[in-house]
């Protein structure tokens, strides 16, 4: 599934800045949601934009700053990856970018890079579950105004992307699809699952 689903939402990702707006998008959208419905909710974002009743409370302001930077982060997010960086410091330059976004901490910030470049993964409430991960270690100081709370949340994100390689970005992947399909009887099964996060996409 991860192999399949996950590296074609890459591809689309990093076809252009857009594109990749579209699935930082879907995953701000996806946040105290459930998964069946964002498909619904990328569309009415699309047709509506700020008027649409999906935005509410802090995705406003999320959607603004894509639209503002979606260019920017598009240059960045294309340039660690071009880089000659390591492995873990390509994934902890892409955290910095996602988590400078309004409304994404650690977990989601995470979700961000497995979909668009197959790195880290998403801590969210059901994999926390799974595989019993303290929720305390998901959070950052949002306000950091001291030098060494800037470095916690370093420490805390590099933590972050840790844990993930430890379980493995396509293994949370895959495993987080097969637990969600066993939640309603409207998935066909955990293939069902992981498709829909490239046709909300592309609109299918």
């Amino acid at each position: 599934m991860f192999n399949t689903h996950c590296k074609a939402v890459q591809e689309y990702s990093q076809r252009n800045a857009n594109n990749m707006a579209d699935t930082v998008l879907m995953v701000v959208l996806s946040i105290q949601q459930n998964w069946l419905s964002v498909g619904e909710q990328m569309a009415d974002v699309r047709a509506n934009k700020l008027d649409s009743k999906f935005l509410w409370g802090n995705k406003i302001k999320t959607y603004e700053y894509l639209m503002s930077n979606k260019h920017k982060m598009f240059a960045q997010v294309k340039a660690v990856l071009n880089s000659g960086k390591s492995y873990d410091e390509k994934a902890f330059s892409l955290m910095t970018i996602f988590l400078r976004v309004d409304g994404l901490g650690l977990p989601k910030a995470g979700f961000c890079c497995q979909l668009i470049a197959g790195m880290v993964g998403c801590m969210d409430v059901h994999n926390i579950k799974m595989y019993n991960v303290d929720p305390k270690i998901l959070k950052l100081n949002p306000k950091p105004k001291t030098l060494k709370a800037m470095e916690a949340n370093d420490q805390r994100t590099r933590t972050y992307i840790d844990l993930c390689h430890a379980y493995g970005c396509d293994n949370l992947w895959n495993s987080w699809c097969e637990n969600l399909a066993t939640k309603s009887n409207r998935w066909q099964d955990a293939n069902h699952v992981s498709e829909v996060h490239y046709t909300y996409l592309i609109g299918e």
